[in-house]
């Protein structure tokens, strides 16, 4: 998958997830460059990508600021959760071990544009 694909799908589940919340600014293209590891035109090539979908908007001077959160399809989870197995795999962690860290995780709940736990695991 390209870099700015990978950037992309990264800026979606972080919006999906609570941490960028609808009205928020996302970090500038130049912080992101750095966090990414990646050039700022590859940066803005993804951040275009997400405006083109109507999860943010942007312009020259202004920061990138969320609309809407865009949902997860299962194909983009199933990315992220590979990479959880594989680290696993290259730990020696047994995927029944995986399974069960994720079945004994609570459920969480969008409030405020933020995830935050279900009140009865609080």
């Amino acid at each position: 998958m390209p870099l700015y694909e990978q950037i992309r799908a990264k800026l979606r589940m972080d919006i999906a997830s609570g941490l960028y919340a609808q009205g928020e600014y996302l970090p500038p293209a130049d912080q992101l460059s750095k966090k990414y590891g990646a050039n700022k035109n590859t940066v803005l090539r993804s951040l275009r990508m997400l405006r083109s979908e109507g999860i943010i908007d942007f312009g020259r001077g202004r920061g990138a600021v969320v609309l809407a959160s865009a949902p997860m399809g299962i194909d983009e989870i199933s990315v992220q959760l590979q990479q959880v197995v594989n680290l696993a795999d290259v730990s020696g962690i047994p995927r029944a071990a995986i399974v069960s860290a994720i079945e004994r995780m609570p459920r969480m709940q969008a409030r405020r544009g933020r995830a935050q736990r279900s009140p009865q695991y609080r």
